[in-house]
């Protein structure tokens, strides 16, 4: 099996430490706009279908859906999913139990599945920091547009750490770190929860991990093989946006 860790615990802790650097110059506003819809550890409420579709955004040379048309996967109009956050996201529990984790994808055609409110604001995340992530993944030597995760911690416990390069994909027996981490909310790089808090960032990972194929989510010993089952609500669901999406003939 072959196994690739794309840092040892040294780069890690450097990368933290540069992570914190970025962090500190980071602009209020910028703050502003993401830390409220992050913070909530409950999804914001779903529209319904017939409000009417969801447009996907664009800004100038930052995040546009051209970059994520290069898959097998079709890539339906936006705004005719009924699909929840939680429906498309992997649940990752601590090895102590206290610390729990929420994996979502924004990967476009699978948050076009989702509910109109639902869909702008993960697809909100990507456009509001499009160019950030096309910079650092340019800087790791990616070509195109990353994988990217929105990942939340979450604690019940009075207090709780975690590990942020800890968590990892393994897919067809090769392991995947993130090449970078973007914070959203704040306080993120201080790696610590306070009881019922959520921290969330945007983590970058390799562009040629397809999600059309089993993967695992791996945090500290512990796995969820979850998407296996996501997959296949969402090609249930594909098929029905699509069914949507085409008007009728009279």
């Amino acid at each position: 099996m072959r196994i690739r860790y794309v840092e040892m615990r040294g780069l890690r802790t450097a990368r933290r430490l540069e992570g914190r650097g970025r962090f500190l110059r980071r602009t209020a506003v910028g703050f502003t706009v993401l830390a409220g819809a992050a913070c909530s550890a409950t999804p914001a409420p779903e529209s319904p279908v017939g409000a009417g579709s969801a447009i996907a955004q664009d800004i100038g040379d930052g995040w546009h859906e051209s970059l994520e048309t290069a898959g097998a996967r079709p890539l339906p109009p936006a705004g005719y999913g009924t699909l929840s956050q939680d429906n498309i996201t992997i649940p990752v529990e601590g090895p102590r139990g206290n610390l729990f984790i929420k994996v979502t994808p924004l990967t476009e055609w699978v948050i076009r599945m989702t509910a109109p409110d639902t869909y702008r604001r993960l697809n909100g995340y990507k456009v509001a920091r499009g160019e950030q992530i096309l910079d650092r993944a340019r800087r790791n030597g990616e070509r195109g547009w990353p994988l990217v995760l929105f990942v939340s911690f979450y604690t019940r416990a009075v207090e709780s750490t975690y590990e942020p390069y800890d968590l990892q994909i393994r897919a067809q027996n090769v392991v995947f770190r993130p090449f970078d981490i973007i914070a959203v909310t704040p306080d993120f790089n201080r790696e610590r929860l306070r009881q019922q808090e959520s921290q969330v960032a945007l983590y970058l990972f390799e562009g040629d991990i397809d999600l059309d194929l089993p993967l695992i989510v791996e945090y500290d010993g512990r796995q969820s093989g979850r998407w296996s089952g996501i997959r296949l609500l969402l090609d249930r669901e594909l098929a029905k946006v699509m069914s949507r999406a085409v008007p009728e003939t009279p």
